[in-house]
């Protein structure tokens, strides 16, 4: 059986989370981390650790900031990539990757976890294109944040979602945004409306609402949730990123999910317009 060897980056949160998953595989082993102290000293560090012949497989859980960066490294030593959201920080490094990846030979996921629930659990197996109307609300009280934009770190989730499985919207309209600074934290909250043809669907997002939500609703005769990104079973993501990684002979997610992130930087852009 082949065991992919892992160099990890980032032992904060998400690279914890990833190393608790993998303790319970013997599918991947990490041979080496990176840390954030790592990483705030000479650049060649990190070079050395993509030449590395250890392993075959690069976990990228730092900030966003330095995502390019290490994409680009680890596409020039042919490791295979699993990346955190967001895959990248502007629209100038997206389309330098999407060039980088053209001759990219190994795998590449990107950790969109609502996506992976909507495919292991059959979600929209159902012609939800029929409908009218879908809400996503998302969001939870971050007043301890570090973001300078938080609708940026959320917004793929839902993004990646639609876009996945409704296309590239016509159109959109930003109904509402708000930021305001509390304690030095940004607070912020957004409504946008995408138009495909007959069906609307809303995207809802605010990082000070009472609850942690991630919810889904159909809207038909009546309004249905379909989706609680919150649910138990849909809190085990990595676990279902690493047996599709392991499973799929061949995957390249920086096709699949340029145009979300093409959209992201479109509304991003319109965003810094209002303000």
């Amino acid at each position: 059986m082949r065991t992919y060897n892992i160099g990890l980056i980032g032992r904060g949160k998400m690279g914890k989370s990833f190393q608790k998953e993998i303790k319970k595989s013997n599918k991947f082993n990490i041979i080496k981390i990176i840390s954030k102290r790592d990483i705030t000293k000479k650049n060649q560090k990190i070079k050395d650790f993509f030449k590395s012949n250890k392993f075959n497989l690069v976990i990228i859980t730092s900030p966003v900031s330095s995502h390019f960066k290490y994409l680009r490294y680890a596409i020039k030593h042919n490791k295979n990539i699993i990346v955190e959201k967001p895959l990248v920080e502007n629209f100038n490094e997206l389309k330098k990757l999407y060039k980088l990846n053209k001759n990219f030979k190994q795998k590449i996921m990107i950790h969109h976890n609502d996506v992976l629930n909507f495919e292991k659990f059959k979600i929209f197996k159902n012609n939800y294109k029929k409908l009218k109307k879908i809400e996503m609300i998302y969001g939870k009280n971050e007043i301890t944040n570090n973001y300078t934009r938080p609708f940026f770190d959320w917004l793929p989730h839902p993004l990646a979602l639609m876009v996945k499985y409704f296309g590239y919207p016509k159109k959109f309209n930003i109904l509402k945004y708000s930021k305001n600074k509390v304690k030095n934290k940004i607070l912020e909250e957004l409504q946008i409306e995408f138009l495909f043809g007959d069906l609307k669907i809303f995207i809802t997002f605010s990082n000070f609402l009472k609850n942690k939500t991630k919810k889904i609703f159909i809207f038909n005769s009546l309004k249905k949730e379909i989706y609680d990104g919150y649910k138990k079973k849909n809190r085990r993501s990595i676990k279902i990123l690493l047996e599709k990684f392991y499973k799929e002979d061949k995957i390249n997610e920086i096709l699949l999910f340029f145009k979300t992130y093409k959209l992201l930087f479109k509304i991003d852009n319109k965003i810094k317009n209002l303000r």
